[in-house]
């Protein structure tokens, strides 16, 4: 193009594959396609008013002659905004020869603000829409759409003309337009207004959502900290970002293009096969609707509208999750990976175990039977836990190579089996029931260690209330014991033969004992002393 204004901008193209590169000159916007072929020289052309005229009077000036003012295309692509900082004609400056009188003029007269329709699958601008014209009196220069695409935010400035300076400043403002409005131009607010010189600049909007705001001569950045609310909550805030140490703004920032900057995440992780998936979307745009496919071409659920939907995969493997995202002004797509993982196996569910009390109510169980019930696929570990808790976090696994006593009885132990990302709990009770005693009727109390007492195997700690006597053959009672009494050694603590430092002679002696449990008769035999 041999002359054009400054106004540049750019978005993606419909079918994703390129971009529209946009510019403009007097009343025609051109249009320029590029895609991995390259560069399409010949533009798409739309002629829409209004007429921005280059002033070719004879005062050199570029204030006089400049054409102002930025474009900018939102995010979905279908809407342009154009600022015109002025909108002179030559024959205003008919007769003007001092050139600061001509910069005024120029400054002063006000500029124009157009809303337009954007097809970006054909490049074509129609439907022009009048924001604010020059009669408004406000000049305009940066423009941009708020993150969610439902506002639209302009920058303006009331000047006069002077015959001292090049213009005497009245104020500036940041204007806001509802997209989403009926009448668009009548939805204005004015959400900020000062009156520090100079106020002109760029609006842009950043990767955290803020629009940001130049003005020249300032080491910072005015911001509009919340562009997606209405009104002042919008909450513009004068020199809020601070530049890089020496570093001092002017009148424009980078022109992005917005449809990279509207944007955001799929929350969801990998996990294992069989688990329900819970899909959300993290944006700041004010989302209408979703299309989720989860590329799950074998299951039968494979589409959802839900805003937050889960998903049960069909099969383990990856698989490429797509959310095609609409606003209340705009469309964008976002994608994930998502691996499902070979699940756990649990072969079956383990027998629970019952052993006899070796007293207060435990006993020592080996575990190591465990894992040859649950698991027999190769690349599994199996481990064992007290609690639902540890087996999951898997903490504080039982040693199977030791026997293991319980803590309570019943008591539940839970089984985790484990694959390299996957992992699986099941359980099973541990239980101990009081057996029948057995009674050794030999006792040879030769202290060496070998049937030195009368022994009882079940009954000390398990029958804690039992009581045993031991009778002569005549029946005479001769020693009585309890669960805290130590076991009987052959000698005498009861009747005539009472003496429990002295052996009694050898022979056969009778016991009796008592139980003292619901349901249990005493037992009866004999026992020999040697």
């Amino acid at each position: 193009m041999p002359l054009t204004s400054e106004k540049l901008t750019a978005i993606s193209n419909a079918t994703g594959d390129g971009f529209w590169v946009l510019t403009q000159f007097e009343d025609t916007y051109y249009a320029y396609e590029i895609t991995a072929a390259g560069l399409n020289l010949a533009p798409v052309t739309s002629v829409v008013g209004p007429f921005i005229e280059l002033i070719s009077t004879p005062i050199t000036n570029v204030d006089v002659a400049a054409m102002r003012g930025y474009i900018k295309l939102n995010a979905r692509g279908d809407k342009l905004v154009a600022a015109h900082f002025s909108n002179n004609t030559t024959a205003e400056f008919s007769g003007i020869t001092n050139v600061l009188e001509a910069r005024s003029l120029a400054y002063a007269q006000g500029g124009e603000l157009y809303l337009y329709d954007f097809d970006n699958a054909t490049g074509v601008v129609s439907n022009p829409q009048p924001l604010m014209t020059r009669a408004d009196g406000a000049s305009f220069y940066g423009v941009e759409f708020s993150g969610n695409g439902r506002y639209l935010y302009a920058e303006a400035d009331y000047m006069l003309p002077s015959t001292t300076v090049i213009y005497e400043f009245l104020r500036g403002e940041i204007l806001q337009y509802d997209l989403t409005a009926t009448n668009i131009a009548a939805s204005k607010t004015v959400v900020h207004t000062d009156m520090i010189a100079p106020f002109r600049g760029a609006l842009q909007l950043g990767l955290d959502n803020r629009i940001y705001h130049s003005r020249i001569n300032e080491s910072f950045l005015s911001v509009i900290n919340n562009p997606d609310d209405g009104g002042t909550a919008s909450n513009y805030i004068y020199n809020d970002f601070a530049l890089t140490n020496g570093a001092q703004a002017i009148y424009g920032l980078p022109i992005f293009v917005q449809s990279f900057l509207l944007n955001g995440d799929i929350n969801a992780v990998d996990h294992c096969f069989g688990e329900s998936q819970a899909f959300t979307f993290n944006t700041s745009a004010q989302v209408e609707s979703i299309l989720w496919d989860f590329g799950d071409i074998n299951s039968s659920n494979n589409i959802s509208m839900d805003l937050n939907p889960s998903h049960i995969f069909s099969a383990p493997g990856t698989y490429t999750v797509t959310a095609n995202v609409e606003t209340l002004v705009s469309s964008f797509t976002e994608t994930i990976e998502i691996t499902v993982f070979e699940p756990a196996i649990i072969d079956a569910v383990p027998m629970d175990i019952e052993l006899c009390d070796e007293g207060f109510d435990t006993s020592n169980f080996d575990l190591s039977i465990i894992e040859s019930q649950v698991s027999s696929t190769l690349n599994q570990s199996v481990s064992i836990h007290e609690t639902d808790e540890e087996a999951r976090l898997n903490i504080n696994s039982i040693n199977t190579n030791l026997p293991y006593q319980n803590i309570n009885s019943p008591q539940t132990l839970y089984v985790r089996v484990s694959n390299t990302n996957c992992y699986d709990i099941t359980s099973f009770n541990i239980n101990v029931e009081n057996c029948p005693v057995k009674v050794f009727n030999v006792l040879t109390p030769d202290d060496d260690g070998i049937n030195d007492t009368f022994i009882v195997s079940g009954l000390r700690d398990v029958y804690d209330k039992h009581k045993i006597f031991i009778f002569t053959r005549y029946g005479m009672k001769i020693w009585e014991g309890d669960n805290d009494t130590p076991s009987w050694d052959g000698t005498s603590n009861r009747g005539l033969a009472h003496n429990s430092s002295k052996r009694l002679p050898t022979g056969t002696y009778f016991y009796i004992i008592e139980f003292n449990e619901p349901g249990l008769k005493p037992i009866a035999g004999y026992v020999y002393l040697n």
